[in-house]
């Protein structure tokens, strides 16, 4: 995944998210845990460099609602803190295979709140629905089971960053744009 520049912002809207990505010893490790689970032709898994945990999606945005949402993310103040991921299901409607903590942990919570706060002053219209953090594994997938336990990884989060989506025929393809540390846990 490419990091992009600051100074490289463009003048035409960009699909923009934040977003949490894991480090790619765990995106394999999910990844081959959906080619364990989805049966031939069941589903189109996510390719390992593109899983993640969205934060806020803030969809086709331009070039002065970006700055807005970079000076937003430069000022949380949210901690680092250990996710792990307990579980794996999918989501009938959707199709979509996920694997998530079993609850959202209190600073993911209040990272994604204080995220969307700021982005609110921006022009932000939050999502109605709660906050289902997840990580998206596969696609168009046919045949849901319920929610199953997994063996647990657990994932360091220490930054979050500012995506770019780009869609081709081949699907979605992701560029990290910017990054931002969350502060060290407490000693």
């Amino acid at each position: 995944m490419n990091v992009a520049h600051p100074s490289s912002v463009e003048s035409e809207p960009q699909r923009l998210f934040f977003a949490l990505w894991p480090e790619p010893e765990l995106a394999g490790r999910l990844h081959a845990l959906a080619g364990n689970i989805l049966r031939p032709g069941d589903g189109r898994r996510v390719a390992a460099e593109n899983i993640h945990l969205t934060l806020a999606f803030l969809g086709s945005v331009d070039a002065a609602f970006r700055d807005c949402a970079e000076a937003t993310a430069a000022a949380v103040r949210a901690g680092a803190f250990t996710l792990t991921l307990e579980q794996i299901g999918c989501w009938s409607r959707t199709g979509i295979l996920w694997a998530s903590p079993v609850r959202v942990p209190e600073p993911l919570l209040s990272l994604v709140q204080e995220l969307t706060a700021g982005l609110v002053s921006c022009g932000y219209a939050p999502e109605r629905r709660p906050y289902a953090a997840h990580l998206t594994l596969a696609r168009k997938v046919h045949r849901c089971a319920a929610p199953a336990p997994i063996e647990p990884q657990a994932w360091e989060v220490r930054r979050f960053c500012l995506a770019r989506s780009h869609m081709d025929a081949q699907g979605a393809h992701y560029e990290m744009v910017r990054e931002w540390e969350l502060s060290p846990p407490a000693a």
